[in-house]
């Protein structure tokens, strides 16, 4: 059944291949703003599975900003906000800086005091257990939060300089960035340290995981970067000068970048970003201001469209196979957007690259009627009637409600040939 994306190709056209193993910055990766001129200096961001992006300011305040712009204050009299991470009920467990102490703020924004006892405490991840990992950057430690609200060092040392920022990866260790220089430092759960990563500009800011990989804003180097599970590093966005120019990632600027959190679905990052930093020195700085930017990784559909139009459908479908192939990718829903490109193909007349496009949905989404159904009308408009008629069949099998499968049948048999 057709599902339409207005201006799709024209879109995509212009886009080219990327790796999937995560080197060099995908051409196709774009920046845009989504908030500016939030009241407040920068602290951490924390995305939930709504999509909604946490803000914090440095100061009393968490916003709530969701992507279209909309933006409230979701809490407020904090002392220091700036870490967060959110668990799976839609908590925000909230650092406080200049508290020494942990908040936990319910979807609600009411709040209490969950843990204390920390030093400086910024970047907060959550483990499987629900325990917290918390950066204590005054004391150059990471402190762990049991389920008894209990708080022990897990690690410290001469590696930590400010930690700052910390994620979990899916290997179950944590990654955390310094402020006062430029490494990441790997922390095993059981507490043991090493540098993995070495991140350009001189002070890092927050970590986050998504697509296989690591993202760290440079919070002295205007930049983002990528960094894989083998510790190579490559820019993810900006030039590197300062300003808020969006569009192709590697043309974008930033201005002093600090939290990062990925979207729910994995195919995009939240960064924000101070506009107005001064020195803590100056006699009368002004009033604080962060904004908050997009950055989108491109999809399944759009690199399809750019290997089509570079290597054909033979170049389309191995970077489909690839991208189902690839684990930080694999378990990413795209019959939605694949089916999308199979009907802008088919409306541009090219019937064999949007039957090669179906074909692969098919061959991903087996138990899914709808992509039977769209392949077997592509065969159809293509004068394959037969073809057309066995996917029409197999479509009804898995859903014998799909009228739109009965109809087409009744057509192609004819009237006196039945259902």
């Amino acid at each position: 059944m057709k599902q339409i994306a207005v201006g799709l190709l024209a879109l995509l056209a212009v886009l080219t291949p990327i790796a999937l193993d995560g080197q060099a910055p995908a051409p196709g990766t774009r920046v845009r703003t989504v908030a500016d001129s939030l009241p407040g200096a920068v602290g951490g961001v924390a995305v939930d599975r709504l999509g909604a992006i946490y803000v914090a300011d440095f100061g009393e305040q968490v916003f709530k900003v969701w992507p279209d712009g909309r933006v409230s204050v979701f809490a407020t009299g904090l002392y220091g906000a700036s870490g967060n991470a959110i668990d799976p009920q839609g908590n925000l467990f909230q650092s406080n800086f200049s508290g020494n102490y942990v908040s936990r703020i319910d979807r609600h924004g009411n709040q209490e005091i969950y843990a204390e006892g920390f030093s400086g405490p910024v970047g907060v991840a959550i483990d499987s257990t629900g325990a917290l990992y918390v950066c204590n950057c005054s004391a150059n430690s990471i402190a762990r939060v049991g389920q008894d609200r209990s708080v022990t060092e897990v690690a410290s040392g001469d590696l930590f300089n400010c930690p700052n920022g910390i994620t979990r990866a899916p290997n179950g260790n944590y990654y955390v960035v310094n402020f006062s220089d430029g490494r990441m430092i790997e922390v095993t759960p059981s507490g043991a340290t090493r540098v993995f990563a070495e991140i350009p500009g001189g002070g890092n800011g927050h970590v986050t995981f998504a697509r296989g990989s690591l993202y760290a804003t440079s919070f002295r180097g205007q930049r983002i970067f990528q960094v894989t599970m083998n510790g190579d590093v490559s820019p993810l966005a900006g030039t590197g000068a300062f300003g808020g120019q969006n569009g192709s990632a590697l043309e974008a600027t930033f201005l002093w970048p600090n939290g990062i959190a990925a979207g729910p679905n994995g195919d995009r990052v939240y960064v924000n970003e101070h506009l107005n930093r001064t020195p803590p020195a100056a006699e009368a700085p002004p009033a604080p201001l962060s904004r908050v930017r997009q950055i989108t990784f491109p999809t399944l559909a759009s690199m399809m469209v750019a290997a089509l139009a570079e290597g054909g459908i033979d170049a389309m479908t191995r970077v489909h196979r690839e991208w189902k192939a690839a684990p930080a990718t694999s378990g990413q829903f795209t019959e939605v957007q694949v089916n999308q490109l199979g009907y802008q193909l088919m409306g541009q007349g090219r019937l064999d690259a949007a039957i090669a496009a179906f074909e692969l949905n098919v061959e991903s989404y087996p138990q899914s009627f709808n992509t039977y159904d769209s392949l077997a009308e592509a065969y159809m408009n293509d004068g394959q009637r037969e073809r057309a008629i066995e996917f029409y069949e197999q479509s009804l099998e898995r859903n014998p409600a799909n009228q739109n499968a009965v109809a087409k049948l009744r057509e192609l048999r004819g009237s006196s040939g039945g259902v």
